[in-house]
């Protein structure tokens, strides 16, 4: 594979004529281009996938991308941009590792020249690009440059195509493609697939397998038909189905001619294969849509999660208020029982107790004489009625004892009224006694005193949660929780049509690959009838075993290579979050996955038969993490551990050529990548800010594994124009590159406090121009 010794850029943007050689050494192969935000990093990107790959390098429109000089005055000349760039081969590609005994130089010079012209409408420009010319120049034994003889597209499409260039010549932010895109920059699950896949099987060589698997299918379709033509005059047996040929009717049976049945067994394969493309495209839909339909569950979850739903607030506001009316009935019913208490019995007993205890004592022995009420009266006036004295005396005679009891008798009728009101008298203070000494009437009042005291604090602790649940009730702004539900319900709608398109689509599948099956096996039969049939057959049979031998070793080489990748993989991305800690990573966004939560990494197969992959992550209770759960520092190492894992595991030796790598990182995980990187890489070329070599840490990184270091510094950052560079060196808008290392400044590159750091060393570089 190649390794670049010299880029030269001429006119191209804010470069006027800059020479950059990156280390070419094993022991140091690192290449840093140190460049402030705004100085032109991606500019030097851009012109050197310009330089590789011409107008299909450039980002957006290329034919309104300008990269002519800023400072450009637009004359009838025009004015001509140049990107060289020199690099060694030893023979290998990407789909031939052998390698030659001599080491190839080559030279790849592409120019344009920039026109002024008038706009013709606002969206056209005010320049157009004309001539542009590349041209690969091969070095020969004797030291002349001769034009090499394939080329320059296809030599470059070979070594590094352009559908790779974001893998080699890699913005960081276009790199966390491969999961899934930045935080702000998200990329279709389908897309995310394709990019993957492509840069699997193209690096891993896989891409012969396939080809030659769709050439032999066509040879062998090719012979099925030769074949066919051969025995035009057998006929065949076939059924048609109900729906394509019969109107609707029951399947019928008719003989065909093997050339009919030859065509008809195209047209299956024609909708064999469009169902097929069908059913991929509606189970990637559903995939999405699936993953979809979980994230907007997710996001519910988590509005839910803040706020109770108005629906359930509403709900417990009317318990509330159902709570509120059955305690103000309780409060009325206690409030009842103690005014009823207040107006019983029970008061003058408890009131009373200690005269009704006077009374009853004064009228209970009384009472126990007999003389409360008088109980002798029945007995003496019995004794009278009967003339017969206890004593056995005579009473019915007139006498003087007879005279003697009916005056008692009379005088102790008299006193009977007073002696029945005193026998009530006592009952009534025994009743009295008993209600005070029994269920005592304080205790009741106390009770009902109580109840309505915690009736009452009931209710006001229910009137406090009707009032905060009327506030929360007015804050709610449920729109974008309806909205999201809206959305799961269409999405939910959607996955059963999917789904019962997926059903038909296999069911439909199902009956032409019998129906292709057993047509097949009738061409074959009738085709053995001619001798030159039986060779064309026989030439097919062998294509379709060389067919499915090859998908064998091409899945066997599949899985084999994805579990070599996923072992290098996860080994590179465990080093790179080897102790590092989650407040060394500058990320606000709490709610996302950081690097500690990812157990392993890989890459899998989505479809086996397509030979679609995909990477992915594992938590550490062993379930599989989206891309969008994961913070971007942590796509962008996941990203970075795939590109070098590929590179290593398909024995790839290019440059890495790599903008903003350490963005989003600190700490350990910045050292920790810088590391991996200079240590795996062929030829690393890091284009990194002065933040991002800050520590002593990277410093001393740079210094093992740096064998060449650059600064670029925009003039238009001079402190004239509001910046922070010290020394303006060229009037024009231009990027000067000086050899300057992360600790170093000279005339071109000071900025600022650099004087004061003692930490920096100033390098002489000689006077300003």
């Amino acid at each position: 594979m190649l390794q670049i010794n010299k880029i030269t850029i001429k006119n191209f943007a804010c470069f006027d004529d800059i020479v950059i050689e990156p280390s070419t050494t094993a022991r140091k192969p690192l290449t840093v281009i140190r460049a402030e935000n705004g100085s032109g990093k991606t500019t030097l990107l851009r012109a050197i996938r310009w330089g590789m790959y011409g107008e299909k390098g450039l980002p957006g429109n290329a034919e309104k991308f300008s990269i002519h000089p800023a400072s450009w005055d637009p004359d009838g000349d025009g004015i001509e941009t140049l990107v060289a760039i020199s690099f060694n081969n030893d023979g290998s590609s990407r789909n031939h590792e052998t390698q030659s005994e001599t080491i190839q130089q080559y030279e790849l010079r592409r120019t344009v020249k920039t026109y002024a012209r008038t706009p013709e409408t606002p969206d056209h420009t005010d320049f157009v690009r004309r001539d542009e010319d590349a041209e690969l120049l091969e070095k020969k034994l004797n030291g002349s440059w001769t034009p090499h003889r394939h080329g320059v597209d296809l030599v470059i499409e070979e070594l590094l195509p352009i559908r790779l260039k974001d893998f080699f010549v890699m913005d960081a932010d276009e790199a966390a493609d491969f999961v899934g895109g930045g935080e702000n920059k998200p990329v279709d699950h389908k897309d995310v697939v394709e990019k993957t896949s492509f840069a699997v099987r193209s690096l891993l060589g896989l891409e012969v397998f396939e080809d030659t698997i769709e050439n032999l299918t066509k040879i062998s379709q090719r012979f099925g038909r030769a074949a066919s033509k051969e025995s035009r005059l057998a006929k065949i047996e076939i059924q048609h189905d109900r729906s394509e040929s019969s109107g609707g009717r029951w399947p019928t049976s008719k003989k065909i001619t093997i050339q009919e049945a030859q065509e008809e067994l195209d047209k299956k394969r024609v909708r064999r294969d469009e169902i097929t493309q069908r059913l991929r495209e509606n189970t990637e839909k559903l995939k999405d849509c699936m993953s979809r339909l979980e994230d907007k569950k997710i996001r519910i979850g988590k509005l839910a999660s803040r706020s109770l739903p108005k629906d359930e607030i509403e709900a417990r506001l009317k318990e509330n208020k159902d709570k509120v009316e059955s305690a103000t009935v309780e409060l009325k019913e206690a409030t009842k029982k103690l005014s009823d208490e207040l107006t019983s019995t029970g008061l003058l007993a408890t009131l009373a107790f200690r005269e009704v205890c006077s009374v009853k004592n004064l009228l209970e022995p009384m009472y126990e004489e007999g003389t409360i009420p008088l109980r002798h009266l029945p007995f003496v006036r019995g004794l009278l009625e009967k003339g017969v004295c206890v004593c056995g005396e005579d009473l019915t005679a007139r006498s003087e004892r007879r005279s003697r009891v009916r005056t008692f008798l009379d005088q102790s009728m008299a006193q009977a009224e007073k002696a029945d009101y005193l026998e009530q008298v006592y009952h009534a203070t025994n009743e009295m006694r008993g209600l005070a000494l029994g269920e005592g009437w304080e205790e009741r009042c106390k009770g009902h005193e109580r109840a309505i005291a915690e009736i009452g604090e009931q209710l006001s602790d229910l009137t406090k949660q009707m009032i905060e649940l009327d506030q929360k009730l007015n804050e709610i702004n449920d729109d974008e929780l309806q909205l999201l539900r809206s959305k799961v319900e269409a999405l939910e709608k959607q996955v059963p049509f999917t789904r019962s398109a997926i059903e038909s689509d296999e069911d439909s599948l199902g009956d032409l690959y019998a129906a292709i099956h057993k047509l097949e096996a009738d061409l074959r039969t009738a085709n053995k009838r001619h001798t030159r049939s039986k060779e064309l057959i026989r030439c097919q049979e062998i294509a379709e075993l060389m067919i499915e031998n090859l998908r064998s070793a091409y899945s066997r080489i599949l899985d084999d290579q994805v579990e070599e990748l996923n072992v290098k993989m996860n080994s590179l991305f465990l080093r790179m979050a080897a102790n590092v800690v989650d407040d060394e990573m500058l990320e606000s966004v709490s709610h996302k996955a950081t690097i500690r939560m990812i157990e392993s990494v890989g890459i899998r197969l989505v479809d086996k038969v397509a030979g679609t992959l995909e990477i992915y992550a594992i938590n550490r209770r062993g379930n599989s993490m989206p891309p969008t759960e994961i913070n971007g520092a942590s796509r962008r190492i996941l990203a970075l551990s795939f590109v070098l894992a590929l590179c290593e595991v398909s024995r790839t030796r290019a440059p890495l050529i790599a903008d903003s790598l350490l963005n989003f990182m600190s700490g350990l995980v910045r050292t920790n990548t810088l590391r991996v990187t200079s240590q795996t890489a062929s030829q690393p070329i890091l284009l990194l800010t002065g933040s991002d070599l800050e520590s002593a840490r990277e410093e001393k990184l740079v210094s093992e594994f740096a064998g060449k270091t650059y600064t670029l510094t925009g003039q238009w950052q001079h402190k004239s124009q509001g910046g922070d560079v010290v020394n303006l060196n060229d009037n024009r808008q231009v990027s000067l590159l000086c050899d300057c290392g992360p600790r170093e400044y000279c005339v071109v590159c000071e900025r600022d406090g650099q004087t004061e750091d003692v930490g920096l060393k100033f390098i002489d570089r000689g006077k300003l121009q």
